[in-house]
């Protein structure tokens, strides 16, 4: 009892001495939080500014370096043409190994986004002195990244005359690893050496995929890294006896899901090629190829799922297909795209299960003789499109000719509304339909539509063939509640 009458005192001196400091000023207490017994404790609410804008290209194409040691296995040959949208650009730092492209915070443009900064590159290996005698011959685009933690690849192999190589970009001012799971067509592949892998802050790491999966026609990749964000792409080129064949830098497809839209591809060669390929089964990959990957849950009942490809041309001309197969979960699969005649076309893929997609397509010489030299081919994988709504900016390549694909996958009209070079221009779009739209080299783009519609860039020069996404990279900011207690 006494214990108890003594505690008491002693509080309520400590009490009376807080008023008293509070009256005498030396106790500054925040008003604007209250707490009292038996009330949920007051929260507070903090703005998180979003990280300021960067993207991160590879640069030049990769090739096995001339003197390989243990400190480089490989070289880049040339150089790649980088192509932005200037609303915004403030710094454009480049090095043999990457370029890095940074948003200006005090441009006046506050949102982030394609409208912001976007940028792309192409390079054209016709031109490059030593890019035969390396066995890398072709036209290559990809997307400027995002540094992000996770990407999935589906695009890669590593059979005969075929190399595919890992490159990731560290851009971060702290080292990051990653691990690498590769799945080829009997499903997930075990190997020594894929966990843990490091990135040195502002290196770049190639890694051929033939050291951990080799032999393998078709091949899904999924890099998840730790530590520092970086950029990750894929680079295939193929070579058939001495003749380099083609060379693509592959981008990470975008989420997986039920509906998957390849916005436009075109054919063109397709006699000669066929032709060829009965002749010998290393021109098989002449032929389009839709490739598919459904990751597997340990929750999974089934083991296969149905999968739908609606191929459909732009005209009458280019009647399409459709094709209907099983697949195995956790496998990848490719899906042969036969009997197309040269022109445009989509490809529509429908799934009981989420999946990733993207087709490979070819371009070949329609001169059946030079379709067998280094420039008579070329290929590029093209991944699904994101769907688009709001505004996305994209600044075409400066060389070659590229087209805008446009699909409306939905079941009732689209409105898409373009600008080209300052030009808008409203172009109505009717059920599940396709069209397309060239474009002169360097046009600044930006599109947008009613309802979602799906979109990509295909660039062409002579028999080489590149494609693009229409990325909207932004980094989140918004608003933390936190709570006192």
């Amino acid at each position: 009892m006494i214990r108890r009458i003594a505690a008491f005192l002693i509080g309520a001196s400590l009490v009376a001495a807080a008023l008293a400091a509070l009256d005498f000023g030396w106790l500054q207490l925040d008003t604007r939080v209250s707490q009292s017994v038996g009330t949920q404790n007051q929260s507070v609410s903090s703005v998180v500014q979003a990280r300021a804008l960067s993207l991160v290209c590879p640069g030049a194409a990769f090739v096995e370096a001339s003197k390989i040691s243990l400190s480089a296995k490989f070289r880049q040959i040339g150089t790649s043409q980088i192509s932005i949208n200037q609303n915004g650009v403030a710094d454009v730092q480049s090095s043999t190994a990457r370029v890095t492209v940074s948003a200006n915070p005090g441009s006046g443009a506050t949102a982030q986004g394609s409208s912001l900064l976007n940028a792309t590159q192409t390079q054209s290996l016709h031109a490059v002195p030593d890019a035969t005698s390396a066995g890398a011959n072709g036209l290559i685009s990809t997307e400027c990244q995002r540094p992000s933690s996770d990407f999935w690849f589906v695009g890669a192999d590593t059979s005969v005359g075929r190399q595919s190589l890992l490159v990731v970009t560290n851009s971060s001012n702290v080292n990051a690893t990653f691990d690498l799971e590769l799945f080829g067509e009997s499903g997930a592949i075990q190997a020594a050496g894929m966990q843990g892998l490091s990135v040195a802050s502002g290196a770049t790491l190639v890694l051929p995929l033939a050291a951990f999966a080799p032999s393998n026609p078709a091949l899904t990749i999924h890099v998840a890294s730790q530590g520092g964000a970086v950029a990750a792409w894929v680079q295939q080129k193929t070579v058939r006896g001495t003749v380099s064949a083609g060379i693509d830098l592959i981008s990470p497809v975008s989420e997986a899901g039920l509906l998957q839209v390849v916005p436009g591809f075109d054919v063109y060669g397709s006699k000669a090629a066929a032709a060829i390929r009965k002749i010998n089964p290393d021109y098989g990959d002449l032929e389009p190829v839709l490739r598919v990957f459904a990751p597997k849950d340990a929750s999974d009942s089934a083991q296969t799922i149905e999968v739908t490809v609606l191929v459909s041309g732009i005209n009458v001309k280019t009647f399409g297909t459709v094709v209907r197969q099983n697949i195995t979960l956790g496998q990848t699969t490719d899906i042969p795209i036969s009997g197309l005649a040269d022109g445009q076309y989509s490809a529509v893929v429908t799934a009981q299960k989420p999946l990733f997609a993207a087709m490979r397509v070819s371009r070949s010489s329609v001169d059946q003789a030079r379709v067998l030299k280094p420039v008579g081919s070329d290929f590029t994988w093209i991944a699904s499109s994101e769907p688009i709504t709001t505004n996305r900016t994209i600044v075409a390549p400066d060389l070659g000719s590229t087209q805008l694909n446009l699909v409306n996958a939905n079941a009732s009209e689209n409105t898409v509304s373009l600008n080209v070079n300052g030009s808008p221009k409203t172009l109505p779009m009717a059920a599940n339909s396709l069209s397309s739209i060239l474009l002169k080299p360097g046009s600044l783009l930006t599109i947008s539509a009613s309802s979602p519609i799906f979109a990509n860039l295909t660039t062409v020069e002579d028999a080489g063939i590149s494609s693009l996404k229409i990325l909207d990279s932004k980094n989140l900011g918004g608003t933390v509640s936190v709570s006192l207690r």
